[in-house]
């Protein structure tokens, strides 16, 4: 009745099946351990990086205070002698205050601010002995030069080894320095 002819499936030759090849061992990926090994890797270098990044930023920031302290000081002296008026630089803790004089009878607490003239400080402003500034006045005479020796004026910071951390207030000068124990060397 039915020949076996009748059930044979012609299969073009364009339409073989293949043999899928099975992957050796060292072929198949990464294993957990391997992953997580380069994980902890990966993680220990930005530990390290981040800790250096941030002494380089606090360094960064300090040398800059110590730099825009400088320059505002030099502008109150420039001020004082274009204008020919006293001028006074007001230090705290944490800023300084720049005033003006309309005259010789004006006393120093009673001084105009400056427009401008009040600046907050990121790192805190502390003298040789190691106290914050409270309220000092440093007057700044009509040629522009400093009436009495003002002295030496450090950053309170903590974790870096910056450049430049303290200024040093003379009568005709203001330079950065590093400090030194209980000195500023000028730069």
């Amino acid at each position: 009745m039915f020949a076996p002819e009748m059930f044979k499936f012609h299969v073009p030759s364009r339409c073989k099946f293949r043999m899928i090849k099975k992957h050796n061992v060292s072929q198949r990926g990464f294993s957990l351990v391997e992953l997580v090994i380069a994980i902890a890797i990966i993680g220990t270098t930005l530990g390290l990086a981040t800790v250096g990044f941030n002494h380089w930023q606090t360094k960064s920031r300090v040398e800059t205070q110590v730099k825009q302290m400088v320059a505002d000081i030099n502008e109150l002296r420039m001020r004082a002698l274009t204008t020919k008026q006293r001028h006074s630089l007001t230090l705290n803790a944490s800023s300084y205050i720049f005033k003006s004089y309309s005259s010789e009878n004006q006393t120093l607490a009673n001084g105009n601010i400056i427009p401008g003239g009040t600046r907050n400080v990121t790192f805190g402003l502390k003298k040789s002995s190691g106290t914050s500034y409270g309220g000092e006045i440093y007057q700044v005479n009509e040629s522009g030069m400093f009436a009495s020796v003002g002295g030496t004026i450090f950053l309170d910071y903590v974790g870096s080894t910056p450049a430049l951390d303290c200024l040093v207030v003379s009568t005709a000068r203001v330079n950065p320095g590093k400090m030194s124990g209980a000195t500023c060397n000028d730069k």
